[in-house]
C-alpha cells in the first residue's frame, strides 16, 4: 500500500479518498488488514487524530471494521462502497458542523426562553417522555442522536411560534446531513457523553418547566456550548478546515 503525503485540503477527506483509490486500483482488497493509525499518520505527514477520524467514518459507512486490540481490516462490498461514493460526492455540499453549531448558539438559545414562558402541560409532558426515551437507550447501550433531536425540536414546538418552530426544522434538516449525523453520533459514543447530555437535558426542562426563562436560556447556551467543546475536543488549535469533521467529538 502507498500512501501520500497530505496537503492542506480538509485533512480526514483527503485520508478517505486515498484510502478509497486504493480500493478502485485494487491495492486495498475486502479482508485486507491497514497500517495501524500511528503508521498510516507517518506514511502521510499527519495527526493520528486526522487518521482516527478518517477511520471513524469509514466505519460509520462500512467500508472498514475497526476491531479494538486487533487492527482496521476493510469489508467493502457494494452498498458500503455506493456509501462511500454518496458521502465523497455530497461532501462539498454540506454544511460545516461548526457554522450549524454557531447557528444553534443565537437561535436555540432565544427559543428556550420563550419555550419556558409559552410552554403548555401537553409540551412538558412531551419531553419527559423524550427524557425517558433517552435513559432508557443510553441503559441499553442504544444510539441517542435521535432522540437527543427530538427534545430539541419539542422545545421549539413549546415556544408555540411557527416561525421559530419553522427555523428549527430548517437547523433540524442540516443535522440530519452525513457530516454532523457522522460527528454527533460518534460523539455520543464517548463513554460518559450521552449520560452528561441527559442530564443537561433535564436542567433545561426543569427550568421551562418553572417557566424560568433567563436560566432556560442559560442553561441552553451551557449546553450548547459544551456540545461546541466536545466537537472541537483537543482540535481548537487545528484550522477550521481541519475540524470540521468533529469526529470522536
Amino acid at each position: 500500500m502507498r500512501f501520500k503525503k497530505i496537503g492542506s485540503r480538509k485533512i480526514y477527506i483527503e485520508v478517505i479518498e486515498q484510502i478509497k483509490n486504493l480500493i478502485d486500483s485494487g491495492e486495498i482488497k475486502p479482508g485486507d488488514q491497514l497500517p495501524s493509525e500511528r503508521d498510516l499518520a507517518e506514511y502521510m505527514g499527519i495527526s493520528r487524530v486526522s487518521v482516527r477520524q478518517a477511520l471513524a467514518v469509514l466505519e460509520a459507512i462500512d467500508v472498514v471494521d475497526i476491531k479494538h486490540g486487533e487492527g482496521t481490516f476493510v469489508s467493502i462490498n457494494k452498498d458500503s462502497i455506493n456509501n462511500l461514493n454518496l458521502f465523497l460526492s455530497n461532501i462539498s455540499k454540506e454544511s460545516d458542523p461548526i457554522d450549524i453549531i454557531d447557528a444553534r448558539k443565537i437561535i436555540e438559545v432565544e427559543i428556550a426562553g420563550v419555550a419556558a414562558k409559552q410552554r403548555d402541560e401537553n409540551d412538558l409532558l412531551s419531553m419527559r417522555n423524550l427524557l425517558s426515551d433517552m435513559q432508557q437507550k443510553i441503559e441499553k447501550g442504544e444510539q441517542t442522536s435521535t432522540v437527543d433531536l427530538s427534545f430539541h425540536l419539542a422545545i421549539a414546538t413549546a415556544t408555540h411560534n411557527s416561525v421559530l418552530l419553522s427555523v428549527m426544522n430548517q437547523i433540524a434538516s442540516l443535522m440530519r446531513q452525513n457530516l454532523w449525523s457522522i460527528a454527533k453520533g460518534l460523539s455520543l459514543m464517548t463513554p460518559g457523553r450521552a449520560e452528561k447530555y441527559l442530564k443537561q437535558h433535564r436542567v433545561i426542562y426543569g427550568y421551562i418547566e418553572d417557566q424560568d426563562f433567563l436560566n432556560a436560556k442559560g442553561a441552553m447556551r451551557d449546553h450548547l456550548l459544551s456540545i461546541e467543546q466536545d466537537l472541537l475536543g483537543e482540535s481548537k488549535s487545528n484550522s477550521k478546515e481541519e475540524v470540521n469533521s468533529l469526529i470522536n467529538q
